[in-house]
């Protein structure tokens, strides 16, 4: 996606740069009050190195609402938390969504959805054959909704995202 998506709620959908990153912690420690799963400044800034295209912000009013990582992945097998990657894998058919989070006040105005939706459109136009998230137990409905559906995975992978943690798939050709 290049440029900005303007939504009627009063937001804009655009890249993640790295001058975005102190305001996506703040959005990040907003949404994750409680959990242990916080990630630092160097993981915003490698994924944005390594993918672009793929990490996205909502911002309106001036602030930022929301925020998208995602990237080409490997299919089954999620990477760990705040790691950082030298390279994304070859051949990868799969979209990870890594992470997605709206600041609270933004809650119910669309800014995940509209997050989400962009990053379909991208993967489907890249030639990615599914998505791919792990989901958090409280956020597992929000999920479901979007299309997502529990995979069976090793349970070791999960590790460091929480006892409640799902892997979950969507095939891209399912439009929503």
């Amino acid at each position: 996606m290049s440029g900005s998506l303007r939504f009627p709620a009063g937001f804009a959908v655009q890249a993640m740069q790295p001058a975005d990153v102190e305001a996506v912690l703040v959005v990040q420690a907003q949404a994750y009050a409680g959990f242990d799963l916080l990630e630092d400044a160097g993981f915003f800034l490698n994924r944005i190195e390594l993918s672009p295209r793929t990490c996205w912000i909502a911002r309106g009013d001036g602030e930022l609402l929301g925020y998208l990582v995602s990237y080409p992945w490997t299919l089954g097998e999620p990477p760990q938390l705040n790691v950082p990657l030298r390279a994304l894998p070859a051949g990868a058919h799969s979209w990870f969504v890594h992470d997605c989070a709206v600041a609270p006040a933004a809650a119910g105005r669309g800014v995940g959805r509209a997050l989400v939706s962009a990053g379909l459109r991208h993967a489907r136009t890249s030639g990615l054959a599914c998505a791919t998230l792990v989901s958090l137990g409280p956020a597992r409905p929000y999920w479901a909704a979007l299309g997502f559906e529990p995979v069976a995975t090793d349970p070791g992978q999960l590790d460091g995202y929480g006892t409640d943690a799902c892997y979950m798939r969507r095939l891209l050709s399912a439009e929503r």
